[in-house]
């Protein structure tokens, strides 16, 4: 057992990940804990990073103040999440307990950072993608590599059906969110979703933040802290 922030309540903890840590409840809803730990490579901050570099103050709390936000705008559009509420200490939500597919379902509007590096021959940096999604293993090991639908199915990591569920969904959780973005003269280039299987519906799962997308403003990639304060704040 753990006590989170170092006071509060003591919960079993079942993972320690790099942004955030996550605690089983009694009633087998899980608490998770979003740190200020980021991510990135050679001091440069990258939030598909698979390292930790390093901390920033408030970055924990910025991440939160964001998936709660988006969260909300996804459930509010009928787009399922694993969300329940703001959790009882400090930088913490609720959420039912989901198990994940470790997959990483990327949806691009514009070609951007690991894109252009792999297709540098036949992309350049901020062409059109519209909505291109990508499936990725969550696997720090391998360097996260891509994996195509058909090998999800062979594989039998998920279901034809799950497949296609993800791919719609993530196509409209981006329009949602880009639209949203963009009334508040934020561009949306790409972000990232994680799926699980909830009292056996797949649906949205663990954060959608800054860590999660890549947002320019006036030319310039925004930060998870500068993010939240463009959005909530501005």
């Amino acid at each position: 057992m753990q006590k989170i922030n170092g006071k509060g309540i003591a919960l079993q903890k079942l993972y320690s990940g790099k942004t955030k840590d996550v605690f089983l409840q009694d009633d087998g809803n899980v608490l998770l804990h979003f740190k200020d730990a980021v991510t990135g490579a050679e001091g440069l901050i990258d939030s598909g990073g698979n390292t930790v570099i390093g901390e920033v103050a408030g970055k924990g709390n910025a991440s939160l103040r964001l998936t709660i936000y988006f969260f909300d705008l996804l459930q509010k559009a009928g787009i399922p999440t694993h969300f329940l509420s703001v959790g009882p200490t400090e930088n913490t939500i609720l959420v039912k307990q989901a198990r994940s597919f470790n997959l990483e379902v990327i949806c691009r509007e514009k070609a951007w950072g690991s894109f252009v590096r792999r297709y540098g021959k036949y992309a350049r940096e901020g062409m059109p993608l519209q909505s291109l999604v990508e499936f990725t293993l969550k696997d720090d090991e391998r360097g996260d590599p891509l994996i195509t639908k058909d090998a999800l199915v062979a594989l039998d990591i998920v279901s034809k059906q799950e497949v296609e569920y993800m791919e719609d969904t993530a196509r409209q959780a981006t329009a949602l969110i880009k639209s949203h973005l963009a009334s508040r003269d934020l561009e949306l280039i790409d972000i990232k979703y994680e799926f699980g299987e909830v009292e056996g519906q797949t649906m949205i799962i663990d954060e959608v933040s800054g860590d999660s997308m890549r947002v320019v403003k006036d030319g310039k990639v925004l930060m998870q802290k500068e993010l939240a304060s463009a959005l909530l704040e501005g």
